[in-house]
């Protein structure tokens, strides 16, 4: 996923933050559910151990000053319920934005939605099969915005496709290597697209009309492998960070597939997020937590999500415009969209 330029009369002024203080953090996690405070910064990040907590829902490393954008956001709606109608949503894992600040949501509806950036539903995309247009559970969402082009990674069918705003198709590839597509990215400096399978436990580059260019991973828990590779997104280095899920850790690596660093202490990362700024959201998801790092790997903040929202959630993904002010979140637990909003002051 990438950055989006947002329309400025979409921000929400006028509301304030809660206020309270949380001590420390844990990097020990049990699976069982909401525990700690996110991961601590694993081999070759240099990460810090977690301080203060800066805002209710949020804790930070306390040698860091506070960032505003690093405060919890406020709870502003979410939208959807678990079902096939309209505006409804199996599981919705995958989200993304367009240059207009649209929201575009992926589930296992074997479709796509359009919605408003506050969740009119506009569109919907796509049915159950395996011609143009039709998928079979759709996972992995990255937004083209200069050209106007989605990319959805069609799992079942183990494919890619690429699809206008309004739902187009344009084109497609497919690859032996497509066996459990789980997202899908892209190089914000050549273009090129970067998608993950989660069962070869491989991520493979191609250029944005399928041609490939590298493939590097394997299954493993060493440097560089993966057990599960889910969530993929980009700086503006051309750095790649990588949910890897079944290790519990998320993995930078440079464009060419390089391996440079890791971060440990998760539950489970799934989607992963760098925003305009260069600050990594890694949705932990059974810890129901967004964690926040530098590309450095210090953890700057973690996101309580069940304090933020007021009822248990399960981040599979998420989505943040370019301004910082307007956050979206894949919630599986829940089958909805989660809407937070910073403020504006």
């Amino acid at each position: 996923m990438h950055l989006v330029d947002l329309v400025k009369q979409h921000r929400i002024l006028g509301f304030c933050l809660c206020a309270a203080v949380t001590v420390g953090c844990s990097d020990d996690h049990a699976i069982s559910g909401n525990s700690g405070g996110g991961g601590a910064a694993g081999s070759g990040s240099g990460g810090a151990a977690a301080g203060a907590a800066a805002d209710a829902g949020t804790t930070s490393d306390a040698t860091l000053p506070i960032d505003p954008d690093l405060r919890a956001p406020k709870f502003v709606k979410a939208w959807g319920k678990q079902g096939t109608l309209p505006g409804q949503f199996i599981e919705p894992s995958s989200v993304e934005l367009d240059a207009e600040g649209n929201v575009y949501v992926a589930g296992h509806e074997d479709r796509l939605q359009k919605f408003t950036f506050d969740g009119k539903l506009l569109n919907i995309f796509g049915k159950s099969g395996v011609g143009d247009l039709e998928f079979n559970h759709p996972h992995g969402l990255a937004m083209d915005r200069a050209a106007g082009l989605l990319y959805a990674g069609d799992q079942n069918n183990g494919r890619v496709q690429v699809l206008t705003t309004d739902g187009k198709f344009v084109r497609m590839w497919t690859d032996p290597q497509f066996k459990h597509i789980h997202d899908v990215g892209i190089d914000p400096l050549s273009g090129d697209i970067f998608v993950g399978d989660f069962e070869l436990h491989v991520m493979q580059k191609f250029t944005s009309t399928g041609v490939p260019l590298l493939e590097f991973g394997g299954a493993g828990s060493a440097d560089g492998q993966f057990a599960g590779a889910w969530g993929i997104s980009t700086d503006s280095a051309g750095r790649v960070y990588v949910g890897d899920a079944g290790n519990k850790r998320v993995q930078v690596f440079n464009s060419d597939g390089s391996y440079l660093a890791q971060w440990q202490g998760f539950v489970k990362p799934t989607g992963v997020f760098v925003d305009a700024k260069d600050r990594v959201y890694v949705c932990d998801s059974l810890a129901d937590q967004i964690a926040i790092y530098s590309t450095q790997g210090q953890r700057l903040g973690t996101w309580d999500l069940a304090s933020i929202v007021g009822s248990p959630c399960e981040p599979e993904d998420i989505v943040i415009t370019a301004d910082s002010m307007h956050i979206y979140v894949g919630d599986v637990l829940s089958h909805r969209v989660i809407y937070l909003a910073r403020d504006a002051t």
